[in-house]
């Protein structure tokens, strides 16, 4: 009877877990409606947010977003580190071409879901930029490789 209430109940918990967490999500664009957003020699490649959710129990985690990625989601593990959080915002930079990162912020909330559970989200964002001289030579690489 007791591994019966014990499984039913895990399974309850992950069950709501599933439905009141949000996984990590990673978003970024491109698209800046011809308003330049890098600095005199640097020409803005993308805008990227990072969000990382977690539920807590009495402070012990519970369901927390992964630090691996967008979708993701880790049990019993904290994850809301600021690391995390420029971690992801310059892996997605990099794939989208950027250098570097500049205006980078990073902000941390918390509230009271139930009694002894507490919704906490890390949040960051970021703008992606590289000079003229990187731009030229990343086109230089490209078109030394097409056939």
């Amino acid at each position: 009877m007791k591994r019966k209430t014990i499984s039913l109940i895990g399974a309850a918990a992950l069950v709501c877990g599933g439905l009141f967490s949000g996984c990590t999500s990673v978003s970024s664009t491109q698209k800046f409606n011809a308003i330049g957003m890098g600095t005199v020699n640097e020409k803005a490649v993308c805008l990227t947010h990072v969000e990382i959710p977690g539920y807590f129990f009495l402070g012990l985690p519970i369901f927390v977003g992964s630090a691996m990625g967008d979708g993701e989601m880790a049990i019993f593990m904290n994850t809301l580190t600021p690391e995390n959080v420029v971690n992801l915002l310059t892996r997605e930079a990099k794939k989208r071409g950027a250098a570097r990162m500049i205006d980078v912020q990073v902000t941390t909330s918390e509230h009271s879901v139930f009694p002894f559970i507490t919704k906490e989200v890390i949040q960051g964002s970021g703008i992606g930029v590289r000079t003229k001289a990187q731009a030229a030579k990343k086109a230089q690489i490209e078109y030394d490789l097409e056939p």
